[in-house]
């Protein structure tokens, strides 16, 4: 199992994190996400509500040739 948690108080992070480190032996990884894995799971999740609403019919979809244009 994979969780993930925001820390807004460093001081906090690091007491949790300290804490994690004692069960290294019983198999808990702790892998810090820097800034660029936040920025990709937030441009996902912007992607898939973006699917959700075309699929209701509430966005258009654009052509691929408009797509191409637009980069």
């Amino acid at each position: 199992m994979q969780i993930a948690v925001n820390f807004q108080n460093d001081t906090i992070a690091q007491k949790v994190i300290w804490l994690l480190d004692r069960f290294k032996d019983d198999g808990v990884e702790v892998i810090p996400l820097d800034d660029s894995d936040e920025i990709i799971v937030q441009h996902f999740k912007e992607g898939l509500d973006e699917l959700k609403e075309i699929h209701k019919g509430n966005i258009q979809t654009q052509s691929a040739r408009e797509f191409l244009h637009a980069l």
